[in-house]
């Protein structure tokens, strides 16, 4: 179970995201992400087609980053939106997950260029569910 809220920024757009594991922050920033894009639709997304990803990094929040941008250059590339996704593996520099994609009749609600490293923070809170800050730039 996660949730993301939209928050307030200036010239980019951001996220706030809060799940019980560390996985789900992974798992909560990409469909927060996705629902960006797709203004609240993509819930709409079939899933069509599953892989399953593995990703490295140098460090969990590099690993965040990278993670998101790789999945935006799927979206860019193919003009698929991700339906689900699962973490199946989280170790501070690496992740393997499983995706489904799918493909919708509607045009991007927004058009994100970029996953930052502004004002990105990944933390666990005292009640022992995790956080995490992305902004993203358009």
């Amino acid at each position: 179970m996660c949730t993301y809220e939209e928050l307030s920024h200036t010239a980019d757009l951001a996220i706030r995201v809060q799940a019980e594991t560390r996985e789900g922050v992974y798992e909560c920033a990409a469909l927060g992400m996705f629902d960006l894009i797709a203004g609240g639709e993509r819930h709409r997304v079939p899933c069509l087609r599953e892989e399953r990803r593995t990703l490295s990094s140098i460090d969990p929040e590099s690993l965040l980053v990278d993670w998101l941008t790789e999945l935006l250059v799927q979206h860019e590339t193919s003009g698929e939106y991700l339906a689900r996704v699962e973490i199946e593996s989280l170790s501070d520099t690496t992740l393997t997950a499983r995706l489904c994609w799918g493909t919708v009749d509607f045009e991007p609600f927004e058009d994100i260029k970029a996953v930052t490293y502004h004002d990105l923070r990944i933390a666990q809170r005292e009640d022992g569910t995790w956080e995490a800050t992305i902004v993203f730039d358009v």
